[in-house]
């Protein structure tokens, strides 16, 4: 009898360790696979639904500008530029397509659109609207001369690109409304940190000047671009205005800046929809690079502004800078 009892513990015992097996078995095939950084960045993304009209398509930059609908939670209907995804979602597109897609705000990044999908082909016009389209645009080249365009600072004065001569000149373009950290803010923020660079390394960054043009002139003035301006202090390294300076462009040259310097904008309801422009001037004047968006990085900017003064001219160095400093009182048309 007791052998029989043994028996019995030996095979109840088996049974619970292949139950253990099994249920260990079980837990391991359900165990989610590891994903990669891309993929939890991919779900940690915010999704929004996009409905609107196509009014520009950009294959240079693989950017649509589109005319849409309020997107709940996200925005209110206006006509902006969104960068997209992968450059094969815009074959066959173009302007007056009616279309869905998904905008993705990233935690870290720019935001893109991808799922597009045109519910109506439309008839391929481009809308004529503020400035030109991006297609149109004249693309600054290296080695071209830069006008002399005038514009008013933060301190209501009037100055021309001629003052910079014998420096190297960063030039972008702003508006302080801008409400895209990926856009204007973003652009700032990087001008600011190449100031706080050339602040502090070789005595030759003491020539790289920084400018930032505000296409806005109606609402940035000479005050709001001052305050603007103070908001980078820190992140600066210091009072910006004695090698940065903040200014907008009159309004009856804006369109001619625009152009040379290869921007697009248009005003839509109060909100500008614009591309991104950001040029390095050599200190003879001349364009040494051009970037047509802002994929660029304080570190890049502050290399070619080097080189550009690497390149200088020995006789460069004893040009001076012609200031041409007029009080005004608001910007003039």
């Amino acid at each position: 009898m007791p052998h029989m009892q043994n028996r019995s513990y030996r095979r109840a015992g088996a049974f619970l360790a292949f139950l253990l097996c099994f249920a260990v078995m079980l837990a391991a095939c359900s165990k989610p696979a590891e994903q990669s950084p891309a993929s939890q960045a991919s779900q940690a993304a915010k999704r929004f639904h996009l409905v609107g009209k196509i009014i520009s398509v950009n294959t240079a930059n693989n950017s649509l500008t589109i005319d849409h609908q309020a997107i709940p939670g996200f925005m209110d209907a206006m006509t902006m530029a969104y960068t997209v995804h992968s450059a094969q979602d815009m074959t066959g597109l173009g302007p007056g397509d009616e279309i869905t897609a998904d905008v993705v705000v990233p935690d870290v990044g720019t935001l893109y659109i991808e799922n597009i999908m045109v519910t109506k082909k439309g008839s391929g016009a481009t809308p004529v609207s503020g400035a030109a389209p991006s297609s149109e645009l004249h693309e600054p080249q290296p080695g071209e001369r830069v006008p002399d365009f005038a514009f008013i600072n933060q301190d209501g004065k009037r100055i021309h690109l001629s003052s910079f001569r014998g420096d190297a000149l960063l030039v972008t373009f702003i508006y302080t409304r801008c409400p895209y950290p990926e856009y204007c803010p973003l652009v700032s923020k990087n001008f600011a940190q190449v100031y706080a660079s050339s602040r502090s390394s070789a005595p030759a960054s003491s020539k790289i000047r920084l400018l930032s043009v505000s296409f806005d002139p109606q609402h940035d003035t000479p005050a709001v671009l001052k305050q603007y301006a103070e908001t980078f202090r820190k992140s600066a390294g210091g009072p910006v205005f004695d090698r940065w300076e903040f200014v907008a462009a009159p309004p009856a040259e804006l369109k001619s800046v625009a152009n040379f310097f290869g921007l697009y904008f248009s005003e839509s309801g109060g909100q500008i929809v614009h591309s991104m422009s950001t040029t390095v001037i050599s200190p003879d004047g001349t364009v040494s690079k051009w970037y047509r968006d802002n994929q660029w990085a304080p570190a890049d900017l502050l290399a070619d502004a080097n080189a550009a003064l690497s390149r200088e001219p020995e006789s460069a160095a004893t040009i001076a800078r012609a200031q041409v400093l007029t009080p005004v009182t608001s910007p003039a048309n």
